[in-house]
Formats: structure tokens, sequence, C-alpha cells
């Protein structure tokens, strides 16, 4: 069993990252993360933080491992420090607006920097203008409970053929250079949770979603996955079944526990490990 920090927010300290080698097999990555600490029920209970573990892709042999359980707490302990760290940016991004918000709301005009970024988010995330406002109802996190769920639902817990050979975690279509259709393929997992991110906070498809969460946000201060589930009827072909089936995993799963974790701020344990 892994060693694990008293409730005080932190890992342990990392005393030898994870190796590439380690990252080529799953039960070697499930043994490197139990060795730097790394253990899901703590993270679950807030007892410790998250590790800012970096990979390129999931372990090939993931379904061949002989536990289920082994297969679903690897593929979280992979997935979770990616959906926190692409929230992380967004929320740096969001912060940044609201500060620009409560700016104009007292009367003082923008700087330069600050018209040029605006511009920059606009441009992020398809708005045809610069209106803070609008842009503040697209700037926002995606529920690491609601991410996971659909990252679990999409994949089949990392074990299809576009999520091993694509890292195509999330069911996104896209464009090749010949102009067909096809699932999406990402350099890495962190670029498959940015994009799907992004996909929810910019598609006409998911107006809906980001008006609830926008409501919640007005209304509660703070956004709830289980709720924003019911808004991603869109997402599939299934539509309430789709959203149904989200709400078994979230719930069979515990997942609405890790809204509320965060990665560790230590760099000390501050992982990269690369599996090409």
């Amino acid at each position: 069993m892994p060693t694990v920090a008293a409730a005080n927010g932190e890992l342990p300290p990392v005393i030898m990252a994870i190796k590439p080698a380690e990252t080529k097999e799953a039960v070697l990555m499930l043994a490197a993360l139990d060795r730097i600490g790394f253990d899901l029920d703590a993270v679950q209970k807030g007892y410790i933080s998250v590790p800012r573990l970096l990979v390129s892709s999931l372990p090939p042999d993931l379904e061949r491992l002989d536990a289920m359980d082994a297969r679903k707490n690897l593929f979280l302990r992979l997935m979770l420090p990616a959906v926190l760290a692409a929230n992380e940016q967004i929320g740096a991004d969001r912060q940044h607006l609201l500060q620009i918000k409560a700016q104009l709301v007292s009367g003082v005009q923008m700087s330069s920097n600050d018209v040029q970024w605006v511009l920059q988010m606009a441009d992020a995330y398809d708005q045809a203008d610069a209106d803070v406002d609008s842009l503040l109802k697209k700037v926002d996190v995606i529920p690491p409970s609601l991410a996971l769920a659909q990252a679990i639902e999409e994949s089949g817990w990392g074990t299809s053929r576009i999520a091993r050979s694509q890292n195509s975690l999330f069911g996104q279509f896209g464009q090749d250079d010949s102009g067909d259709w096809d699932y999406k393929s990402f350099a890495s997992l962190q670029e498959a949770v940015s994009s799907y991110m992004r996909n929810l906070n910019t598609h006409r498809a998911y107006k809906e979603f980001r008006g609830l969460r926008a409501k919640m946000r007005a209304t509660k201060g703070e956004i709830d996955g289980w709720e924003l589930a019911g808004a991603l009827h869109r997402y599939s072909e299934r539509g309430d079944d789709y959203v149904r089936g989200l709400h078994v995993i979230m719930r069979d799963n515990e997942l609405e526990a890790f809204d509320f974790a965060r990665l560790n701020t230590h760099r000390i344990a501050a992982i990269v490990a690369s599996n090409t």
C-alpha cells in the first residue's frame, strides 16, 4: 500500500520520478503510481492533492490487466491530472477575465495589453466580438466528474481502439488533410482533454450546457457536474439515454468527489513521463 500524507492537501515528496520505461506497461505504471503515493481513495477523501503527472498516452496493454478494478484505477489516475491541468489553465484565464470585468464596472478602461489579450481569447473561443460577459460564459471549467465520466463512456475505460492508437478519448470527429471525416487524433492525453473542453466551451451544440453553467455561477456560485450532464443530450445520438449512462458512471464510481481535487503545488511532485 502506498504511504499517504496526513490530511494536509499535499502529496509525500517524490523521491524518484516516474521513468519512461515504467509507462510502457500497465502493471509497471500501477506500481510507479503506488510508489509516489498517488492514492485515489485519499484524493477522493481530500487527504492529498493530485501529482502533476503528464503521460503522452495510456499504456498500450491497459485492457490486459487481469482485474477490472485495476484497469479503472489506472485509467482514473492517468486522466485526472490531465483534466485538472486543463481546468487550471481555463480557470486562470477566467480569473483574468473577471478582473478585467471588475475594472470595467468600476469605470477603468482596459489597457492595450488587456485589449489584445481579450481579442486573443475571443479568437480562441470562436467569438466574433470581444464582449467580456459573453466570453465568461465560454471561458469556464468542466467539472472533473463530468469530464471523467465522458472519457469513460466514450473510450470504454481507455480500451477502445481509437483511445489506444489515437488518444481519442471523447469521441470527437474532425476532418483530416484529405477532407474526410474521422475520429480526431491527439499527440497526448493532455491535448485530447484540452480539445474536448474547448469543444464544450465553443460548439453551438452545447449552448444549453454553457447557459446552464452560467446560471449556476450566478445563482449558486459553483457548478455541479451531475446537473450539467443533463444538458449534454446532444453529445450523442442516444440523447437522454446517453445522459442517464453518464449519471450511472458518475454514481457507481463516486466521481463527484473528484470535483474537489486539486493539483499539487510543489514542483517536487511534478512528474513528466513519456511513453512514446
